[in-house]
C-alpha cells in the first residue's frame, strides 16, 4: 500500500494553529449564504456533504485558502445544514475544537454530522490540528464511521467504512481524535448496523453456473452460498459456518489454478487478504495468506480483467482515492499491481463483473455516490478500462453491486445487486453495457444471523 502521507502536503498544509489563521480570514468570509434553517437533522449534514464529492475548493467561500480549505469545507456544509454560531469557525481546523467547548457539543463516540478532528501527535492540546472531515455514517457498534473531507488531492473526498479507535492513520493525517457536533441541528438517529456482504462468485457448486455469497452482519457471521438456478433465481443456501472474524469478503475468480472460483476475505485483527478456494460443493478449503496490510481497502474481486484467464482482484485505496488491479496467479497469490485511475472513492459501491458489452474482456461495475448513477467501465484486457458507461439511475440505494457471470441463462453476463432495504436483484446484461428488466430475489438480504 501507498504511503499514508500522500493524501496530503508534507508541509502540513491543513496543521493550522487557530491563533495565526483567526486574523487571517476577513469577516465576509464567515457568512454562509443559502443556510437552511436551524430545524435540519444531522442526516442533512451528511447528504450536503456527499453532495460535494469530488468538488475542488471552489465553493467554499471562492478558494479564500487554497492550501488549506478542509475547515472551510466543513463549516460551509454545517452552515447549509442550519447549524449555529458558525461566525466562530476558521480556516484553522483547529477552530472545530474550541467551537465544541464553547457550546458544549463534544462527543466521546461519532454521531452522523459530527466534525472529527485529526493530529498525527495524538494531541490537541497544543493548539493544532492537522485536518478535519464530517462523519456521514456511524456503524451500529460505534466504532466504524465514513466520513468526508475537503482539501485532500485537491478536493472534496468519501472515504469508506473505517475503525476510527484502532486505525492510526485512516486518511492520512493522523488518529481521529475528538468528535464535535453542530450547535442547533437536531440529535442524529440511532447508528444502523452495517449490512453483511454480499457478492456475486463464480460456480462454487459444480453445475456450471455462477452463485451469491453473503454473510451474515452480526452473531456469527454465517456465511452461505446461494446456488444460482440459471433462470435468474437463487436456490437453497449452503452453511459455511462462521466468518465474523473477516472484516470484507468477496467472490473472486479462480486465482487457484484448479479451476474453480475462489473467495477473497479480509481479518478484522490483522488486516491480512485470505483467499479461500472454491470447491465443488458449495464449500470451501484451507485458506491461502496473502499478508497484511489491507485492514482499510476495499476489495472486490474480479473473474479476469487482465486478459490472463485467471480471477483478479479489484482495490479502491481510500487514502488516495486510487483503484489498483492485483492480478491473479495460480498459487492463491497476486502479482504486481496494475494503477487503473483516481477518484475511486467517488463510488458508494464496486464490483468486478464478467464482459458486460460483448468484447469478450471483464468489466467494473460501480454507483457514483453524488448522483446515484450506475456506470460500466469496459475492461481493456491489461488491467485498464476504457471511457465509462452510463447504465441508469437511482442506483444510489444499493449497498452491493457485482457480477459474476450469466444468471439468467441467455448467455449473457448479469449483475446482482442488493438494495439498502436488503431486497435482492438480478439485472440481465444486454450484451451492450446496458441491462432489462430486473428479477426480484426476495427481501432479507440484511440478514443478522
Amino acid at each position: 500500500m501507498s504511503s499514508s502521507s500522500s493524501t496530503f502536503s508534507r508541509t502540513l498544509r491543513g496543521k493550522l494553529s487557530g491563533l495565526a489563521l483567526a486574523a487571517a480570514v476577513a469577516a465576509p468570509l464567515l457568512t454562509v449564504t443559502g443556510a437552511t434553517s436551524a430545524s435540519a437533522t444531522a442526516p442533512s449534514v451528511a447528504s450536503i456533504a456527499l453532495t460535494q464529492v469530488g468538488n475542488d475548493c471552489t465553493p467554499y467561500y471562492g478558494c479564500a485558502h487554497p492550501s488549506a480549505w478542509c475547515s472551510d469545507f466543513a463549516r460551509w456544509v454545517w452552515g447549509k445544514a442550519g447549524a449555529d454560531g458558525t461566525e466562530v469557525l476558521h480556516a484553522g481546523a483547529i477552530s472545530f475544537n474550541e467551537y465544541g467547548r464553547q457550546n458544549g457539543t463534544v462527543h466521546a463516540t461519532p454521531e452522523v454530522g459530527d466534525a472529527v478532528l485529526y493530529d498525527s501527535d495524538g494531541s490537541l492540546s497544543d493548539g493544532e490540528a492537522q485536518h478535519v472531515n464530517l462523519v456521514v455514517a456511524v456503524s451500529a457498534d460505534g466504532r466504524r464511521i465514513r466520513t468526508v473531507g475537503g482539501n485532500e488531492s485537491g478536493r472534496v473526498r468519501h472515504h469508506d467504512w473505517f475503525d476510527w479507535r484502532t486505525n492510526t492513520n485512516p486518511i492520512g493525517a493522523g488518529r481521529a481524535l475528538k468528535f464535535v457536533g453542530p450547535k442547533g441541528i437536531a440529535d442524529t438517529p440511532a447508528p444502523t448496523q452495517e449490512a453483511g456482504p454480499v457478492s456475486a462468485v463464480g460456480d462454487l457448486t459444480g453445475d456450471g453456473r455462477p452463485d451469491v455469497l453473503a454473510r451474515a452482519a452480526s452473531g456469527d457471521g454465517t456465511l452461505w452460498i446461494y446456488p444460482g438456478l440459471g433462470n435468474g433465481h437463487l436456490g437453497t443456501r449452503i452453511d459455511n459456518g462462521g466468518w465474523a472474524s473477516m472484516e470484507r469478503v468477496s467472490g473472486v475468480g479462480d486465482v487457484t489454478g484448479d479451476g474453480r472460483a475462489d473467495v477473497a476475505a479480509v481479518e478484522k485483527s490483522t488486516g491480512k487478504l485470505w483467499i479461500y478456494p472454491g470447491q465443488t460443493n458449495g464449500h470451501l478449503g484451507a485458506r491461502i495468506d496473502n499478508g497484511g496490510g489491507w485492514g482499510d481497502i476495499r476489495i472486490a474481486g474480479s473473474r479476469d480483467v487482465t486478459g490472463d484467464g485467471r480471477g483478479d482482484l479489484l482495490a479502491v485505496e481510500e487514502e488516495t482515492g486510487k483503484l489498483w488491479v492485483y492480478p491473479g496467479q495460480t498459487n492463491g497469490h497476486f502479482g504486481a499491481r496494475i494503477e487503473s485511475g483516481t477518484n475511486w472513492d467517488s463510488m458508494s459501491t464496486i464490483g468486478g463483473a464478467g464482459d458486460l458489452n460483448g468484447d469478450g474482456k471483464g468489466d467494473v461495475v460501480a454507483v457514483e455516490e453524488a448522483s446515484g448513477k450506475l456506470f460500466v467501465y469496459p475492461g481493456l484486457g491489461n488491467g485498464l478500462f476504457g471511457g465509462r458507461v452510463e447504465a441508469g439511475t437511482g442506483w444510489g440505494v444499493m449497498s452491493s453491486v457485482s457480477g459474476a457471470g450469466d444468471y439468467t441463462g441467455d448467455g449473457k453476463a448479469d449483475i446482482v445487486a442488493r438494495e439498502n432495504n436488503g431486497d435482492l436483484w438480478i439485472y440481465p446484461g444486454l450484451g451492450n453495457g446496458q441491462f432489462g428488466a430486473r428479477i426480484d430475489n426476495g427481501g432479507g438480504w440484511n440478514f443478522t444471523n
